[in-house]
């Protein structure tokens, strides 16, 4: 089990900004997360988003394509300093980005090799189905990389939605890595279509 704890944000330089720093969110606080979940078999990630002001695809961009280098140390060296478990990454772009696939993905692959050169898991988050980015369309090539990838289709997806929603479609299309699926879910519901969110 995977918690991401969503406290980050890229900067146009490929550094990382906290985000949302409160007394509850700072560095003692995450290191008390960190040793509650190990016990419990949960790891915990660094979740690094560009949802600050809306889904910002050119500042996530800068950070995995124009400054990949030092976005990618930055990640490392933070994970490092409070002892996390690995990365999530949530990058993203409401519109067609496909131009940014080949960067995003060679981001990941690189980022995932030297976290699991030190033990450490990467996860992703991507979209449900073929729009945005980054979308189901680029699951044969994030797959093979990455620990587990979040489905993002919250109230849309569930395993009895319709044609692409559904997961039986989801589940085909992550063929071998289907096992690596983690299906998004809205958490201020009590049902997810039609059934108790347990």
């Amino acid at each position: 089990a995977y918690l991401g704890l969503q406290l980050w944000a890229p900067t146009a330089e490929g550094g990382l900004q906290r985000v949302g720093a409160a007394a509850d969110t700072g560095d003692e606080s995450i290191r008390a997360w960190r040793d509650w979940a190990r016990p419990h078999g949960v790891r915990v990630l660094l979740c690094v988003y560009n949802g600050l002001k809306g889904w910002d695809w050119p500042l996530a961009r800068s950070a995995f394509a124009a400054h990949w280098e030092a976005f990618e140390s930055a990640l490392l060296a933070e994970v490092r300093r409070l002892g996390l478990d690995g990365v999530d990454l949530d990058l993203e772009g409401n519109g067609s980005f496909e131009a940014d696939k080949s960067s995003y993905v060679g981001f990941v692959t690189r980022l995932a090799a030297r976290l699991h050169a030190e033990g450490r898991h990467l996860t992703v988050d991507t979209f449900a189905y073929v729009w945005n980015a980054p979308n189901q369309s680029w699951w044969p090539d994030l797959l093979p990389q990455v620990d587990a990838l979040t489905t993002m289709g919250y109230d849309e997806t569930g395993a009895k939605a319709p044609e692409w929603r559904g997961f039986a479609a989801q589940k085909a299309a992550a063929g071998a890595h289907a096992g690596k699926l983690m299906i998004g879910l809205l958490s201020d519901r009590a049902e997810w279509r039609g059934d108790s969110v347990l």
